[in-house]
Formats: structure tokens, C-alpha cells, sequence
């Protein structure tokens, strides 16, 4: 009996695994214990490594003291995790300062220039028409992002004030529990100017950024100040008697904390046979025989990871010239989303090279480090080839290539190119 051959081409991209009864916040406990009661300093400052992630075994924050964060090259979130208690009884501050975002923000525009940021502000011919920044990001915080900047604007004197920086974001996680007493803080910023020998201080502000506190046991009787604020552990136990000036979103435990930013892209099934594992690690061999009284249209069913809910992805064929198919579109959460397109009249006789793509817009988290000019990246393709490494393509508004040498390194790192 005659059997179609098809070679599938995969990129690997999120494994999920089962949440088990107690969560682990992933810390390696490498940089040892956090306890600010033995530092000689009121307001504590510690330097976010290129990762942004911080490995503790405990971390300890006495009332009068205040922990903030000096950022890295990438200006990225802060990720602080502990494998036993973390105790908040003074301040955790990632707030913006005048133009400068916290951590994980964006910085408020240059004059008469938008803020940085997804929902950095617009300017206008004057204060009251140019806009504040807006938080924009996934409301699940997986990943997190900080507060947009707001708009330089023209005040119509010789001043022309850059607009506030957004506030920075931060993910707190422990094994054990996390109790806060005092406050965590993560607060846009406005730039006061001086105009006709009087302060301005009603300048554009940055948008507030993000908190995220997750462990088995959360107690809040503090307070908490952002733009979108998470409290997750377990059912029934988190006691929040505290206040929270965005109104705190009460949740179960997202085992998701330190995630990766690299956009993924995979085929798990054709026509309801499983890709195996070793798929696309030669273009000689076949991947998937498929039998040839399987009948059209034959499923195609794909995952990604970090790529925007609601990208179409695309099919090409090599070795197949009548195959049609039709488009599927990304459904789900940012974090792990799915689609199924369908393809017909493959040729049945000869092997099948079967690859997908898919454009979508720059992920959030690479934005602070997005070249100006012109090779500032608008759009980016990520092609799942047979036997080859996953391909980014990096596009500009008008859809040319931008040749990769050309983007600075700490960008290509976002997506593991460099």
C-alpha cells in the first residue's frame, strides 16, 4: 500500500508542566540571604543582574528601611525570588523618578515627542492636550511589564519639559510566604518644570507599572500603589486586610514566574498523529508518515509561546505545488496560545517539506531596547524550518529587512540570536 510521506519542521519553544500541591518559586538560593537590618543604609539599593532575576534564600525588609533597585543594561522587570520567607515591613520602592522609568518601565518622551512605551503618551499643542501614559500589557502579568511614559510637551513658554517616566514592575515569589506590613510602590512619575519663574507641576506623568506577588501563603496589611496588582497563593490563603490603590486581583497560583521573552513556535499534530520529539533534526530524514487514506483536510494543529492572541499563522510547502490551506489564528493567553489550520491535496507520493510562520508585533519586553532611525523594528517573523535553528526575521514599518547586524546586541539577546 501506497503511504504519503510528510516531513514536518518543528521549533521547541514552552513546556508547561503540572502545578503540584506547593508551589516553588524556582529560586537557586545563590545570592544567599536578603536582610536589609544588617546593611548600613536607610534606603538599600541592589544592582539587577542582565537577567533581572534575584536568587534568595530569604529576604528580610525591617520597618524604616527601603529596598530599591539599581537597573540593568535592559532596564528589565525585577524578578526576586526566595525559597523560604520574605518580610516587608518597611518599603520596596521601583517608582519612576522624574523622566527615568523604575525598572521594567518606559521613559517619558522627549520634548514635544510620545512617550516610550505601548501606551506612552501623545503631545498636543499644550499640557492639557498632550496625554499621560497608559499601562498596556497581559492583565495575567506573565510576562511582567512596567508603566508607559508620558508625552513631552510644548507649555508654550521657553521650557520644553520631557514627559514623566512609568512606573517600574516587579514579581515577588517565595516557597514559604510572603508577609508585607509596610508598602511596596511602583508609581509613574510627572517632571515639574519652571515657566514665567513658577514650578510646572502639572506636566505629563508616566502610567503607574506592575506588582505581582505570588507564594503559598500571602499576608498583606500594608499597602501596595501600580497600575495592576496580583495576589496569588493557594485557595484560602491569602489575608488581605491591607490597601491597594489599583484594586488588587485575587488569585490561584500561576506556576509561570521567570518566563522566557523568545517568541516560540511549534507543530504538535498533523491529521491527529503526534510530532515526534526528534522532528527537524535532519532534512534527510522523515519526520511523520502519515497514511495516504487519510483524508482531506488534514489538521494541522500548532502552540506558540509569546506571540500575540490573535496572529495568523501560515503554512509553506515544498514538494507539494497544488497544496492549499487555510489560515489559522492564535487563541488563548500570550503566555501559551494554540491554532488549527487545514491543508488539502498534498502530494501523496513524494515526501513533503511542511513549514509555518508567523509576523507579529515586537514583544513588550523588547521595547526598551528598540533602535531608533531607521532600523527600528516594527514587526517580527518567526519561521519554523525543517532541520534548521528557528529563524527571526526583524522587519521595518514598510516591511523591509533589517539585516540582524545592524540591532544592537542586547536586543538579539531577547530572542536568543546574538
Amino acid at each position: 500500500m501506497n503511504k504519503g510521506l510528510l516531513i514536518v519542521a518543528l521549533f521547541f519553544g514552552l513546556s508547561l508542566s503540572a502545578q503540584g500541591q506547593s508551589f516553588s518559586s524556582g529560586s537557586t538560593g545563590a545570592d544567599g540571604a536578603l536582610d536589609l537590618a544588617a546593611m548600613i543604609c536607610t534606603t538599600c539599593e541592589i544592582q539587577l543582574p542582565e537577567s533581572g532575576v534575584l536568587n534568595y534564600t530569604t529576604v528580610n525588609v525591617p520597618a524604616g528601611k527601603t529596598l530599591k533597585f539599581k537597573s540593568n543594561l535592559r532596564n528589565s522587570p525585577v524578578i526576586m525570588l526566595a525559597q523560604g520567607n520574605i518580610n516587608v515591613a518597611g518599603s520596596i520602592n521601583v517608582d519612576a523618578d522624574q523622566n527615568t522609568p523604575g525598572p521594567g518601565g518606559f521613559y517619558g518622551g522627549a520634548p514635544n515627542q510620545p512617550g516610550f512605551g505601548p501606551g506612552g503618551g501623545i503631545p498636543g499643542p499644550s499640557i492639557t492636550t498632550s496625554s499621560h501614559g497608559i499601562w498596556v500589557g497581559p492583565l495575567s502579568l506573565v510576562p511582567i511589564i512596567g508603566g508607559s511614559g508620558g508625552a513631552g510637551v510644548n507649555p508654550g513658554c521657553n521650557s520644553t519639559p520631557k514627559g514623566g517616566g512609568g512606573g517600574g514592575a516587579i514579581a515577588i515569589a517565595s516557597s514559604s510566604t510572603i508577609t508585607l506590613a509596610g508598602n511596596i510602590r511602583a508609581n509613574g512619575s510627572a517632571v515639574s518644570h519652571l515657566c514665567s519663574g513658577a514650578f510646572l507641576i502639572n506636566g505629563t506623568r508616566g502610567s503607574g507599572g506592575a506588582i505581582r506577588l505570588v507564594a503559598n501563603s500571602v499576608n498583606i496589611s500594608g499597602s501596595l500603589s501600580g497600575s495592576v496588582i496580583r495576589l496569588e497563593a493557594p485557595q484560602g490563603a491569602i489575608i488581605f486586610t491591607g490597601t491597594s490603590n489599583s484594586p488588587a486581583v485575587l488569585s490561584t497560583i500561576n506556576p509561570i514566574v521567570v518566563s522566557s521573552n523568545a517568541p516560540s513556535l511549534q507543530i504538535v499534530s498533523i491529521g491527529s498523529y503526534a510530532v515526534p520529539s526528534y522532528s527537524g533534526t535532519r532534512f534527510d530524514t522523515v519526520d511523520l508518515l502519515l497514511p495516504n487514506q487519510l483524508t482531506d483536510p488534514i489538521n494541522v494543529l500548532v502552540q506558540a509561546g509569546n506571540i500575540p492572541v490573535g496572529t495568523q499563522v501560515k503554512i509553506i510547502f515544498s514538494g507539494s505545488p497544488n497544496a492549499t490551506f487555510t489560515l489559522g489564528t492564535l487563541s488563548g493567553t500570550l503566555a501559551s496560545s494554540t491554532t488549527t489550520l487545514t491543508v488539502s491535496n498534498l502530494t501523496r507520493s513524494v515526501a513533503t517539506y511542511l513549514f509555518v510562520y508567523a509576523t507579529f508585533d515586537l514583544p513588550l519586553t523588547s521595547l526598551n531596547l528598540n533602535p531608533k532611525g531607521k532600523d527600528q523594528v516594527a514587526k517580527v517573523r518567526l519561521e519554523a524550518a525543517p532541520g534548521a535553528k528557528p529563524k527571526y526575521v526583524f522587519l521595518r514599518n514598510d516591511g523591509s529587512e533589517i539585516d540582524a547586524k545592524k540591532l544592537p546586541q542586547k536586543f538579539l539577546q531577547e530572542f536568543g540570536t546574538n
